[in-house]
Order: C-alpha cells, then sequence, then structure tokens
C-alpha cells in the first residue's frame, strides 16, 4: 500500500526540525555544553557568550541548551563549577608547614584563574555555589583551622587569599593593556623627583611583580596568618594545663 504523499511530507519537514533541536551525533550533555560555554569566554571574552551564539557553537537549537541548563544564570553557575572543579588540589600535603600549604594552594588557584582570566567576572560575581566548586573552599579553609586559626578567621583567611589571587590575575590581564615598559619609564621620569622619590626608587622593579612580587605578597600574607593563629593556640594550650592542674579558666 502506498504511502500518502501528505504523510512523506510531514515526515520529511520534521527530520530537520529534531535535527536542529537535538543536535547531530551524539546526544547532547550538559559537560559539553558547559566546555564549549566556558571555552568561548576564553576566546572571546564574557561578553561573547549568549545562548544563541552558544547554540551556534554546538551546532544545535539554542533551545536544546535549556533542556540541560534552565537559563543563562544556571550557566554562569556551571561555568564558575568548571573553573574551581579545574583547581589542583592534589598539590597540598599535611605534612608540609601550614605557610607552605597556602603557598600551594593560592599557586593553584592562581594558575586556573590565569587559564581562564575572561572568566575572572563570572567568578567574582557569582562565587562558587556547588559541592565541586566548594572543594577548594574547603581545602583551603581546613588548612587555616590545621595552622591553628578558629572558625570565623579561616573563614577570613581564605577569603583574603582568594581576593589577592584574583586581584592579582585581574591586574596581569590589565597589565596587557598598559602602556610598554619604556613608556612608562618616560612618563616616570617627567615626574617631580622630589615628590615621589619612593616610586622612582622602585620602579626598575616593576617589571618582577607578576613573578617573584606574588610570591612574596603571598608569603607575607600566609605568614601573617599563621602568626596570628599562635597566640590562639598558645592560649588553648595554657587553658588545657590550668585545667589539668585543677584550676578554673
Amino acid at each position: 500500500m502506498p504511502i500518502p504523499k501528505k504523510a512523506v511530507r510531514s515526515k520529511q519537514a520534521s527530520a530537520p526540525r529534531r535535527k536542529r533541536r537535538e543536535g547531530p551525533g551524539t546526544p547532547l550533555k550538559r559537560e559539553q555544553i558547559v566546555a564549549t560555554a566556558l571555552a568561548l569566554v576564553d576566546r572571546e571574552g564574557l561578553r561573547a557568550l549568549s545562548m544563541r551564539r552558544l547554540g551556534a557553537e554546538l551546532g544545535v537549537d539554542p533551545m536544546a541548551i535549556y533542556y540541560h541548563l534552565p537559563n543563562k544564570q544556571a550557566l554562569l553557575d556551571a561555568i564558575v563549577e568548571a573553573v574551581m572543579a579545574e583547581i589542583d588540589l592534589s598539590v597540598d600535603h599535611r605534612a608540609e608547614p601550614p605557610e607552605e600549604r597556602i603557598m600551594c594552594a593560592a599557586r593553584a588557584y592562581r594558575d586556573t584563574m590565569l587559564a581562564h582570566a575572561n572568566a575572572l567576572p563570572i567568578v567574582l560575581t557569582r562565587g562558587p555555589a556547588t559541592p565541586t566548586a566548594m572543594r577548594p573552599v574547603e581545602l583551603l579553609i581546613g588548612i587555616l583551622r590545621d595552622a591553628g586559626l578558629p572558625p570565623a578567621q579561616a573563614l577570613a583567611g581564605m577569603n583574603t587569599i582568594a581576593a589577592a589571587v584574583r586581584g592579582a590575575v585581574g591586574m596581569g590581564d590589565a597589565a596587557s593593556k598598559q602602556p610598554t615598559h619604556e613608556q612608562f619609564e618616560t612618563a616616570m621620569r617627567a615626574l617631580p623627583p622630589g615628590e615621589f622619590p619612593n616610586l622612582l626608587e622602585a620602579m626598575p622593579y616593576a617589571g618582577e611583580f607578576f613573578e617573584s612580587g606574588f610570591d612574596f605578597g603571598l608569603r607575607a600574607l600566609a605568614c601573617g596568618l599563621v602568626a596570628e593563629a599562635r597566640p590562639a593556640e598558645e592560649e588553648k594550650l595554657l587553658r588545657n594545663l590550668r585545667q589539668a592542674r585543677g584550676f578554673q579558666s
């Protein structure tokens, strides 16, 4: 029995629509969407990211994305999660001194953020909000707790270190758009020497900030946090000793 021409036309017309929504080849997956979105942000910046553009990058109808991520806000949270998930947590070794553990964790965070510098505005405005994204946060708080900081100070210390890392990454990105070293030196020489002696004296070392300068500042921060923990730890030991001897704390 021949198939009615109307049914054939209907079947042929529906197939392209289904392909556009589902995408060619293997079914669309959430991980594929997020990885493509992050790659687009890395390559062209946050302004390039839209559901329409993302659909074009994936070769699907933009509406197909909504089956996996309900809106763009969910997509941004997923990008933050993907960035945070790349931080190498294996760099931490509990046998190392607290200062070294802080340094290693902060450097791992910086390395990841430098690899995704265009995603920095998303990380700043949204922050980690999923278990996967929170694991680096948990690690750094745990390092500070192991160093002797009480919970409130460990949380504050984690936020301070994260802010320092993100600031350094942002400054590194901004530095690529700044005048050349020669142009900057010319501008500095035009300043009245009597008004800016310290700045002029330090200027020859300006180019070292993104290498040794970052480590210097980070180590000073790490040592300061650990030093803050020591009086509290000593007070705790003293209180325990008093209690052991039968005195009131």
